[in-house]
């Protein structure tokens, strides 16, 4: 039986619009004569024919299998260098038959630079992985060496902006801008505390609404202009564990009013960067195996049964691990996580190679085993 998959990480590719979008029933035969057209979202290919175009514009597509549609919107998918992606709305459905009107058509930017070898299956494994711990102990997270690294990064980071402060929150600190930070999971950034207009943007929570409900504006617009503060930016830095945990926020105040848009560009960058030293301090080995499904230069598609291994992804979304090879020495590897989806009773990893261990030699070994297995 062919089921849907349920998408757990997905890193967003990026699209252009389908250049061919006046040709697609010829783009369509193309693709049936070369690698094919499939139906997107389930754990077996399900390969699809184009049996042509209505007068109304509605494609005609015939299953090989016919899976079941749960949604009213249906993707056809190929990948000739490139990837193509076509959404439809469902207008009918008979036996394997699909008639859809495209609603969206798009194509990725970048094309495929080498081909994946799937006949490396059964011949190559995964083993000790190194990945995030899931278990840690969050006061111990939060305790002198996130304060060090925090330290460090401010130096680095926003040495042009030496005003900006790292607050650390405890169980007695409180305010309506920390609860609203916590609540929310934005930061607050006023540009003017007289008029309370927040910096523009999807990113950032915007209280003065909040306070007015509340009737707090006027109490917030006497308390910023008693501290002499014109414009102010919170930024709260979580950490991503079985939950997230607020634990302190990047702050700037100025007595003059709009503070430079890029002061939220660098707090962004601290974050990224506190995340990535505080949880590249926080990894174990885990000595398991797991089945390679495909190796490409670069990238590696993974089966993973180890629940251990989802949640540390969910943690950290990139890890390494050694390549085995049959009668080879392990090829250790960097890997960034691209997608994690659910297949029936285990998932399917797809990540992008970001290094090999050791000198330029060991990359070409592993060139040339992929080569080897062609």
């Amino acid at each position: 039986m062919i089921n849907r998959v349920k998408i757990h990480f997905d890193q967003e590719r990026e699209y252009v619009p389908l250049e061919a979008v006046r040709v697609l029933p010829e783009f369509f035969k193309q693709m049936m004569a070369g690698n094919g057209l499939f139906l997107k979202g389930y754990d077996s290919p399900v390969k699809v024919k184009f049996k042509g175009e209505r007068p109304d514009g509605a494609h005609i597509w015939e299953l090989e299998t016919m899976p079941e549609m749960i949604e009213t919107i249906f993707t056809i998918q190929a990948t000739p260098s490139f990837h193509v992606e076509i959404d439809y709305e469902i207008q009918n459905q008979k036996d394997n038959l699909l008639l859809g009107k495209a609603i969206d058509r798009r194509q990725t930017y970048t094309t495929r630079q080498d081909s994946r070898n799937e006949k490396v299956r059964g011949n190559v494994v995964a083993s000790n992985f190194l990945i995030a711990k899931t278990n840690i102990d969050f006061s111990k997270l939060t305790g002198v060496s996130s304060q060090v690294i925090l330290s460090d990064i401010q130096k680095t980071v926003l040495r042009n902006y030496p005003q900006s402060k790292v607050v650390f929150i405890s169980s007695s600190t409180h305010s309506d801008e920390i609860d609203l930070m916590k609540e929310h999971k934005k930061p607050i950034f006023v540009l003017d505390t007289e008029t309370f207009e927040s910096y523009n943007s999807d990113e950032v929570f915007d209280p003065k609404k909040t306070f007015e409900d509340e009737f707090l504006l006027d109490d917030k617009v006497n308390e910023y202009k008693k501290k002499k503060i014109g414009s102010y930016i919170y930024y709260p830095l979580f950490i991503q564990m079985k939950e997230m945990h607020f634990f302190a926020y990047l702050s700037l105040e100025t007595e003059r009013t709009r503070i430079p848009s890029e002061v939220l560009d660098l707090f962004k960058e601290v974050e990224r960067t506190f995340q990535e030293r505080i949880m590249d301090s926080n990894t174990h080995i885990l000595d398991i195996k797991q089945n390679v499904l495909n190796v490409s230069r670069g990238g590696v598609a993974l089966e993973i049964s180890d629940m251990e291994i989802v949640k540390a992804l969910k943690v950290k979304p990139s890890f390494t691990l050694d390549i085995n090879f049959k009668l080879q020495a392990p090829i250790r590897m960097a890997v960034e996580l691209r997608h994690l989806e659910e297949v029936n009773d285990f998932y399917r990893l797809g990540g992008r190679i970001t290094g090999v261990s050791g000198d330029k030699k060991a990359k070409e070994i592993y060139h040339s085993l992929i080569d080897f297995f062609n």
